[in-house]
């Protein structure tokens, strides 16, 4: 079985977020249940890319809005990964240093024309070789098109009985434009025109989720609330219901493995004790934080969706009531939400790092004792299954995918949990966790429990395979 997984991001070559450890993670998992999946992503500017050898296996040209697009699909060799790998190479549309934020931290003024310019070179190639793969996998509002126009367009023939699977990786984000840009799309069958619109705009997501054959969220729960939450996109998931469905992610716990983990100065051996030990001293010492207090850590984007805003008073509060705590933060986004994490740092007690740093993030994970995860809603989230493997407990709010790997309780928890989006509650959960955590026995049995879970992608890649199969029969 031939899939074709096509995405802005793959770790690691372009990585913004948990889709891009996803793209980058399943397809090689795939593989252990006879799919043989490849990887599309556009070609950006971006060290990755930068000494790559590349085979260029397609070619062709099309007109948007007047402008003359050539492109090119590039095979890249020897990629290190354990999948093919493909690019769609579009000059000025993708040939940027950055994946989705212009320099000023706004999205690209072009977001529509490149994300329909990817979509089309996409379904041109896809037509060129209409026997090649057997699904098309799409992931997020930015091939949310794809299920459509392989249905309803006229340039894509053929592809009509193909089946299609959209994954959403966080339906806050659902491309939605102005009709203006009709001109952007590809011709299509105009009496299908209401198969795009919703709430009045051409709507990426919702016309996915009408069009595709098969719909999934990353995680069970944050399927239900998707379903539940009051508003138009209710109705939208509501209609869909029978073909939607919630499969938890996973990690790859070869790439995420405290034994063999190159990006650790001090890997695990033996002891937990020593392991967390190590790593916390190490760190310390380079950073100027006392190792013999409990440490906290938040990693990800500075956004209202992760909860960064409750995120500097809870700390505050928690250090009011007792001092015995230190926190870490990494991380960049929203330049107030920046401003205020840097305004809180403070010798030996708070570290800020305004950045995105992969190996540093593993040396976090490994000197940590909690992982904190303040979110208003979650899609899934890795964090606290990246730090469960690292012996770091999760702080974080019952929502979405959080909810589905995390539970606070005495006797078989792993970790603390709160419900309301605030501080106050926020600070009340860590205040919990540091009580358990000078409690050194019930703390080890913690931790114990957090590293004996198993998040490894084969469950959840045998049910994207059980489906895949579904729906090619």
């Amino acid at each position: 079985m031939k899939v074709l997984q096509v995405s802005t991001e793959c770790y690691p070559a372009a990585k913004a977020g948990g889709m891009g450890d996803v793209v980058g993670s399943l397809p090689k998992y795939l593989k252990k249940f006879d799919v043989e999946a490849s990887v599309i992503i556009p070609k950006y500017d971006m060290i990755w890319f930068h000494d790559k050898a590349y085979e260029t296996v397609f070619t062709g040209a099309f007109y948007q809005r007047g402008d003359y697009i050539q492109f090119a699909i590039q095979k890249i060799r020897k990629s290190g990964l354990d999948f093919d790998l493909y690019c769609a190479d579009i000059p000025g549309k993708f040939d940027r240093d950055s994946i989705y934020l212009a320099p000023d931290g706004h999205g690209f003024r072009d977001e529509v024309e490149r994300n329909v310019a990817f979509q089309r070179v996409v379904l041109s190639w896809l037509h060129s070789d209409q026997s090649k793969f057997d699904l098309v996998h799409c992931h997020d509002h930015m091939t949310g098109l794809i299920p459509f126009f392989m249905k309803y367009g006229y340039e894509y023939r053929g592809l009509e009985n193909v089946p299609t699977f959209y994954t959403i990786h966080n339906a806050a984000y659902y491309g939605a434009f102005d009709w203006h840009h009709y001109e952007t799309l590809p011709a299509f069958e105009g009496r299908h025109a209401g198969l795009l619109d919703w709430d009045g705009t051409i709507h990426s997501m919702a016309s996915a989720v009408r069009c595709a054959s098969m719909v999934n969220t990353v995680s069970p729960s944050y399927m239900e609330e998707i379903t539940q939450q009051p508003g138009s996109l209710a109705y939208l998931f509501g209609g869909a219901r029978h073909k939607c469905i919630g499969i938890l992610n996973g990690i790859d716990n070869e790439e995420w493995d405290p034994k063999t983990d190159d990006l650790l100065t001090h890997k695990w051996s033996k002891s937990w004790d020593n392991f967390k030990q190590t790593n916390k001293q190490h760190f310390a010492e380079k950073y100027g934080l006392n190792p013999d207090k409990a440490w906290y850590s938040f990693i990800g984007r500075f956004t209202e969706q992760k909860g960064v805003d409750t995120l500097a008073p809870a700390i505050r509060a928690l250090l009011t009531q007792d001092n015995d705590a230190c926190f870490i933060i990494l991380g960049s986004g929203d330049k107030r939400l920046e401003f205020e994490i840097q305004h809180l740092e403070t010798p030996g007690i708070v570290k800020s790092f305004i950045m995105y740093n992969e190996a540093l993030a593993h040396e976090i994970y490994a000197s940590s004792d909690f992982i904190v995860m303040p979110s208003r809603f979650e899609p899934c989230g890795l964090n606290q299954m990246f730090a469960m493997r690292y012996g770091t407990v999760p702080v974080v709010r019952a929502t979405g995918g959080l909810r589905d790997t995390v539970t606070e309780s005495p006797e078989d928890g792993t970790g603390f949990t709160y419900d309301q989006s605030n501080s106050y509650d926020f600070a009340r959960a860590m205040m919990r966790a540091l009580q358990t955590y000078k409690n050194k026995k019930e703390f080890k049995k913690l931790r114990l429990r957090c590293t004996r879970k198993n998040f490894s992608w084969e469950k959840s890649a045998q049910e994207y395979a059980d489906q895949y199969k579904k729906l090619i029969k």
